[in-house]
Order: structure tokens, then sequence, then C-alpha cells
């Protein structure tokens, strides 16, 4: 778990970004305790600035952030992983291009780079990642498919204020939001806060297979979507589906358990994470430590199932 936040204000005197840029950093110390980064860009009437917590998983000396293309012109910083790291990886050194990490931000700045927005739908995995780049003079903000990565905003006059969570968001403002009564309402209903909306008026939650395309200059946002084609049905045998389905299982387990620190796996006691954990031994040539969570109240607990 890594955690961004990110920045463009209108210039003012009594303006400092850096000091705002570190506080909202230091609201989501818990979500990356290895490491922090910082990219701040002053241009003639606004300031840029992008942030992140680190939490080391893959590329422990190597994988600091931001990250840089080879001219200056585009900046990334990133939460997540790319499952398709390698073959895309694979694809971009075809194509000339050279990597000083194994950071799947480093991935996903060139493959930008090289497809422009395109990239985006080439990537399988989850994130929540900031671009600036200096050329177009936009920044892109992108949330993975199926919203794993956690990513607000707040749009205004001001500028764009962005952040893996509520807090850093809150914590620079002048005053506290007014609570959303939308986003109240949706919380009684469903337990939880559909994007977009929060539970504060003002502050927004981007939408899972979206990214912000956001102009400098101009203060102007637009929201698309990543992904847009339908899945088409398939008429496929009940055997011929079990085959499948099994493969997939295999191949997410595999995608998801690349790392340069040690694995591990929850046990319920139910039929998932005991596939999952199955999967994930026969993979591993080393052991696989797994865990349970054990509650007082019996009917939450995991130990005894």
């Amino acid at each position: 778990m890594c955690g961004i936040n990110g920045l463009v204000y209108k210039n003012a005197e009594n303006t400092d970004v850096q000091n705002i840029i570190g506080k909202m950093n230091q609201k989501i110390i818990h979500r990356g305790p290895d490491e922090d980064g910082f990219f701040i860009e002053h241009l003639e009437d606004k300031t840029i600035a992008f942030a992140m917590r680190r939490l080391s998983i893959v590329d422990l000396s190597t994988g600091k952030q931001p990250i840089f293309t080879e001219d200056k012109s585009k900046v990334i910083v990133f939460n997540g992983q790319i499952y398709n790291s390698e073959e895309l990886k694979k694809t971009l050194v075809q194509k000339g291009f050279a990597f000083h990490t194994s950071s799947p931000a480093e991935v996903v700045l060139k493959l930008y780079e090289c497809f422009d927005l395109e990239a985006f739908k080439m990537l399988d995995g989850v994130f929540a990642f900031s671009i600036y780049d200096k050329i177009l003079g936009k920044i892109f903000i992108a949330r993975d498919f199926f919203g794993d990565k956690p990513l607000h905003y707040q749009h205004s006059e001001k500028g764009l204020i962005w952040a893996s969570e509520l807090k850093s968001i809150i914590s620079v403002l002048d005053k506290k939001p007014e609570i959303d009564n939308m986003g109240l309402n949706l919380y009684f209903q469903l337990t939880y806060i559909p994007a977009p909306f929060t539970i504060y008026k003002g502050i927004s939650k981007l939408e899972s297979n979206s990214f912000i395309e956001y102009h400098v200059n101009t203060n102007a946002l637009k929201i698309h979507e990543i992904h847009s084609e339908k899945i088409e049905k398939q008429q496929i045998s009940f055997d011929e589906a079990k085959k499948n389905v099994r493969k997939l299982v295999e191949e997410s387990v595999s995608s998801r358990s690349v790392s340069d620190v040690s694995l591990g796996a929850f046990l319920s006691g139910g039929v998932d994470s005991s596939i999952i954990s199955l999967c994930l031994s026969k993979q591993s040539d080393s052991k696989i430590d797994t865990f349970s969570i054990c509650f007082y109240k019996k009917y939450f607990d995991e130990t005894e199932k």
C-alpha cells in the first residue's frame, strides 16, 4: 500500500506550496512508511506539486518516486501494481526504451510516452497515478478498472488538489467542508459511499475505470472512461468453463504474487481463500505463511472454521 498526493494552485503571496504538499503527504505516512518523494514546479502564475509515500514491495532499492522521462518532460507518482508489467516492458524495450528500475511506475510512464492515452487501456492491475506532461501542459490522474486504489479530488477556481485519502485534502483546506447530504444518505443505504460522491461537499471520488484530463493553464477538467468496450457473451460448455476458470485463477494468483518481500495469505476456512493459498503454495519455491483473523465474537472468528 502506497499513497499519492498532488495539487495545482494559483500563485499567491501567502501560499506555501511546499508546506502544503508536505502536510498532505504526512497525513498518509501509514500508507508508505519506507520513503517519500516530492516534485514541485513553479510556473508563471501557478505551482504544480506531486508527492508520494511508498511501501516497498517491488524494487526495494531503486524504485524511488517521482519518476521522470529521460528528457524530464513527463513525471509520475504511482500507487499500485501492474500485473502485466513484464510483458509491457518487453514491448517497450523492442521499441527502444531502456529501464533503470523494476518499478511499475517507470513502466506506466514510458508506456504513456510511447502510446499516449492508449497506454491506460493496456494496463492490467490495480492503480492510482498522476502524470504531468509538461509539453501538453496537462495532468492525467487515473484509477484502475475495479477502483481498488482510492483517489479523491477537489476542483475549484483556486485549482486542483487530489489525494489517495480524504484526510490529506481536508488537512490543507481553509475550513472543513460541509457534510454532503447525498453522500450521507448513500452511506446509510449502502454502508459505503460510491463514487463520485464523498461525505463532503465539493470533494469527489474519482470513479473506477476513469481518468482525469486537467489543463494546467485553463484549469479545465474533464473525466474520461479508460475501457468503454462491451464484453461479448460466449457460448461454451460447462467443462470448458471449468478449465477457463481454473486457468484464470492460477494466472491471477501468479501475476499478483510478484514481490521482493515475503509472501503470505489469509485463510478464513472458506473456498476462496483455500484455493488462493493452494495456488500460491504450488507456484512458490519457498514456504507460504498463512494468517487467520481472530475476533472475540464467534460469528466473525475465522480461527475455528
